[in-house]
């Protein structure tokens, strides 16, 4: 059966006597990719959509028009731009980014906006945005919009530390009592056994850390000098897992840290962390955003970015459908003014930027055509390994690594990989068996 929310772009397309053939096997497959080891577009490649939930549906089903021959093995790339715009127009997120602070007691050098190189221009660029704390009775007004809205997790507070914010507790029990879920990407350097204690209380949903490197001479140059701030850090998510709080290590790839991935798996390898994910380091340059180090580049599709739609609440009220136009937001403010948070609902304000990027608007183009969260969230086929006691799932240039459950780990690797690939992990948690 068709999906349903394609059903009315197929009508439309009928009607404006456009000729195509979709189907079941072709609608994620399209000309003009590049080959894995060519540069020419002669090839196509399998692509994967952002929000693809929304295009759920059993067996076989095929929608055409003007087309009489056989079934394309691909579609064109223009097809592909509708299809992800019908989706990006239904998608309804379900996180919502709440930025109450940009304020961190970190200088980190990659860091768009407190590293050194940075700090200091980014502000001046955006002096709504310069470092400073949302007032407490504010934020609880964006999260009873968050509410109205139907998300159901707060993630707090990106480009700043959390943990800096001094209303951090009153407002992490504020979004609880509102039956909704909370996240926080964080140094750690300020997550004490005392500071975990009172998360547990919270009932905090799940915490982020930045570890770069747990070797100490490395982590002065990527994190923070101080002795302190490093044990503390990279001990923080062993301390929060054995709490029984979700926990996430992130390690970006820099110069100073290549190679040392390896020793950051090593060391949570045997702690209850589940999840540990690998991105490389991203340097804001004008209106762009690119990748420090090489990557292999893909021709831009519009639609098939996986960063867009990360929803985030600025400091100063306006609301961005993209953390890449945080980054860039001097360049995209007057637009976003137009319609903002203060005096509007998230749900009209996203529809508006969902407008301004199905419609190709001049401005947003600038910023989303030669940007590499493009380039690095765009998905093609997932490659699966088991390495050591993780699942590593290789997705262009990210890499995640899941930890494989106990009761699995002597399991040999060519099954596990097959139980894995077939959804049967999974399946086995949700039964209760782990």
């Amino acid at each position: 059966m068709t999906p349903a929310v394609l059903q009315p772009l197929f009508e439309r397309l009928r009607k404006e006597g456009v000729c195509f053939c979709v189907n079941n096997k072709n609608y994620n497959k399209v000309n003009g990719i590049y080959n894995k080891d060519s540069n020419n577009l002669s090839g196509g490649g399998g692509i994967s959509y952002p929000n693809s939930h929304l295009l759920e549906s059993f067996g076989d089903w095929e929608e055409r028009n003007n087309w009489n021959g056989e079934p394309p093995l691909f579609i064109s790339k223009e097809l592909v731009e509708k299809i992800a715009s019908c989706l990006l127009c239904n998608a309804k997120p379900k996180t919502i980014y709440l930025q109450v602070t940009t304020k961190c007691n970190y200088v980190c050098p990659m860091c768009p906006f407190h590293g050194e190189g940075y700090e200091g221009k980014y502000f001046k660029d955006n002096p709504s945005l310069k470092p400073q704390n949302m007032p407490l009775e504010e934020a609880k007004g964006y999260v009873d919009k968050i509410v109205d809205y139907g998300a159901n997790m707060v993630a707090m507070s990106p480009s700043g530390e959390f943990f800096v914010y001094p209303y951090w507790e009153e407002i992490s029990r504020y979004i609880k009592s509102k039956g909704l879920k909370i996240s926080a990407t964080t140094n750690g350097s300020f997550l004490t056994k005392e500071v975990i204690a009172k998360l547990k209380d919270i009932r905090f949903d799940e915490l982020i850390f930045s570890i770069d490197s747990v070797k100490q001479e490395t982590y002065a140059k990527v994190r923070s000098p101080k002795e302190k701030d490093y044990q503390t850090a990279i001990n923080a998510p062993i301390l929060a897992a054995e709490s029984g709080i979700y926990t996430h290590v992130h390690f970006v790839q820099q110069q100073p840290n290549i190679g040392e991935k390896e020793e950051v798996l090593k060391f949570y390898e045997n702690s209850n962390v589940k999840f540990i994910s690998c991105g490389i380091e991203l340097h804001t340059s004008c209106d762009k955003e690119m990748t420090i180090l090489p990557i292999n580049r893909q021709q831009y599709i519009h639609g098939l970015c996986g960063a867009y739609n990360n929803i985030v609440i600025l400091i100063d009220g306006n609301l961005v459908t993209c953390c890449g136009f945080a980054n860039r937001y001097k360049y995209i403010k007057h637009k976003l003014g137009v319609c903002s948070l203060k005096e509007h609902s998230i749900e009209e304000v996203i529809s508006y930027q969902h407008s301004l990027m199905v419609n190709k608007d001049e401005d947003v183009m600038k910023l989303c055509c030669n940007c590499d969260l493009y380039q690095m969230t765009f998905k093609r086929q997932k490659e699966m390994s088991i390495e050591g006691k993780y699942l590593a799932i290789n997705e262009q240039e990210f890499k995640q690594y899941f930890k494989v459950p106990k009761d699995l780990q002597s399991t040999p690797n060519h099954i596990l990989l097959w139980l894995y690939q077939n959804n049967l992990v999974t399946k086995m948690k949700q039964d209760g068996i782990l």
